[in-house]
């Protein structure tokens, strides 16, 4: 799929029900629950892979992305379990190789299960449904005019990215071309963005956008779903916090 902006809101499942500001918090608590949880013990493991399938379950991506989330996942984490166990650092070095192994097979298995977390909130939400989320929770407004222009600003430079070097490719810049072109990228990919933020400031000028236009928008009453699956993820995270709290004593 090249419409990188296509990945926003393209799950089916129950998450895509709920109303915008009951999915962003119950991300955030169900992430916080799967970054806080310890993986010591085959309990803790069993619990990240859990929350971790009901919340992909819940957000139902297509198979496709569900693909590409699993192909991004092994480029990410797979290099960094396979080498690790072996570096030297300190007192890292001085345990035994087996339990780097074993440390370094919970950092892949965290990091793992948060980029899924992750990715299945952004499919379960679409670039409009972040801003009427946001402006229901209790953050400042210059705060949520910032966030949604982040994330919107830097989908347009993946998305003219993908598109230089789409033509790039159509034009046969491979070999000797294709160093070339590698060095005149930066020139041409910031020429193109200095266009692109010009137009969106103009526009967004046009339209009245800014901090007062974000404010506005009113309360939306919070269903008997949005209320079951808010107590859902909160008890995730006290079970995390709990199992935490055991390691210590």
């Amino acid at each position: 799929m090249k419409d990188v902006f296509a990945f926003w809101g393209c799950g089916n499942g129950f998450l895509k029900s709920l109303q915008p500001y009951a999915r962003i918090l119950s991300a955030v608590l169900v992430g916080i629950a799967c970054l806080l949880v310890p993986l010591r013990a085959i309990n803790g493991q069993i619990f990240i892979l859990v929350v971790t399938l009901c919340w992909v379950l819940l957000a139902l991506m297509p198979w496709k992305m569900l693909f590409r989330c699993a192909i991004a996942s092994v480029v990410l984490f797979f290099p960094f379990l396979l080498l690790s166990p072996w570096m030297t650092i300190d007192s890292y070095s001085s345990s035994p190789v087996t339990d780097r192994i074993v440390q370094a097979g919970n950092i892949a298995m965290r990091s793992t299960c948060m980029l899924f977390i992750a990715l299945s909130t952004i499919a379960s939400l679409s670039m409009h449904d972040i801003h009427r989320g946001l402006v229901c929770l209790p953050i400042p407004r210059s705060i949520i005019a910032l966030i949604v222009q982040l994330i919107n600003q830097t989908m347009l430079l993946v998305e003219e990215t993908i598109r230089i070097a789409g033509i790039l490719r159509l034009r046969g810049a491979t070999g000797v071309r294709g160093t070339r072109a590698l060095f005149a990228f930066p020139v041409v990919w910031m020429v193109r963005m200095l266009f692109r933020a010009e137009r969106s400031a103009a526009a967004m000028a046009v339209r009245g956008y800014g901090i007062e236009s974000a404010a506005k928008g009113d309360r939306i009453k919070m269903k008997n779903t949005d209320l079951l699956i808010l107590c859902s993820a909160s008890l995730a995270l006290v079970i995390s916090v709990i199992m935490l709290v055991k390691t210590y004593l």
